[in-house]
């Protein structure tokens, strides 16, 4: 069941911690309180964000490459999503997952012994190294773009390299997609940052970031609750494909 979250009723919750008087019926309504909120809403929601690997926020994309070349350096770009707010941080598969080592390994799959152990930011791994820059494209003045910077080569065309693949922390606009405990570190977020405007006291500012680090922990162990998700660790049966010398036995 999708629950029904929303900028006005986060922003509420906010204001209600720090002790503001009555509640907003939008962001963008002329009163003061929802002046406030308004002005650090979207920066704040892309900070708490940011500040995790949240399942909710985070997807697989394919990159297409640039046509405007980086400037030096490395030898190739490829854009990154407009939704783009970073990689998430590469992680170890759980131990009882790793017998598919011995699967994964045979033949150089995926690049060879125990990658399928490590849940990566970008794949293939031949990526590596790589980072990511703003790159120009040939207007006056210039514009620029997010872009994954590297000497991977691939091109899109046959015969071509394996297509580069990112796992990513996206920018959420549809906030029924959020988790009880995001929601409620991102009310003591925004209750940090509008606390000295609508209330002037520092003391109320930082006890909310306290109760807000505080919180970040708590949505960190909900959203860990989902790393058997077939599409962060495998499904079952790579539990047992280890077991076997040939491919397609189970």
């Amino acid at each position: 069941m999708a629950l029904n979250y929303s900028a006005v009723g986060i922003a509420n919750m906010s204001l209600q911690r720090i002790g503001a008087r009555g509640t907003i019926a939008s962001l963008t309504e002329n009163s003061p309180n929802a002046i406030k909120v308004n002005t650090v809403w979207s920066m704040i929601l892309a900070e708490v964000l940011s500040e995790r690997d949240w399942k909710f926020a985070k997807t697989r994309i394919q990159l297409e490459q640039n046509a405007n070349m980086p400037v030096g350096g490395y030898k190739f770009a490829y854009s990154l999503p407009a939704d783009f707010l970073r990689l998430v941080k590469p992680r170890e598969k759980p131990e009882e997952r790793r017998i598919a080592t011995w699967y994964s390994g045979w033949g150089g799959y995926e690049g060879g012994w125990g990658n399928r152990n490590r849940d990566y930011p970008v794949w293939p791994r031949e990526v590596d190294p790589y980072i990511t820059e703003t790159v120009a494209d040939t207007s006056t003045p210039p514009n620029y773009s997010n872009n994954l910077l590297t000497n991977y080569p691939y091109c899109n065309t046959y015969p071509s390299p394996c297509p580069i693949t990112i796992n990513y922390i996206r920018l959420i606009t549809d906030l029924t997609q959020l988790l009880p405990g995001f929601v409620n570190a991102l009310a003591f977020r925004l209750a940090a940052e509008v606390a000295v405007a609508i209330t002037e006291s520092p003391k109320k500012a930082e006890d909310m970031m306290g109760m807000y680090m505080a919180a970040l922990n708590g949505a960190q162990a909900q959203t860990e609750c989902d790393d058997y998700l077939k599409n962060e660790a495998g499904g079952d049966e790579w539990v047992t494909a280890g077991r076997y010398w040939g491919r397609g036995y189970r």
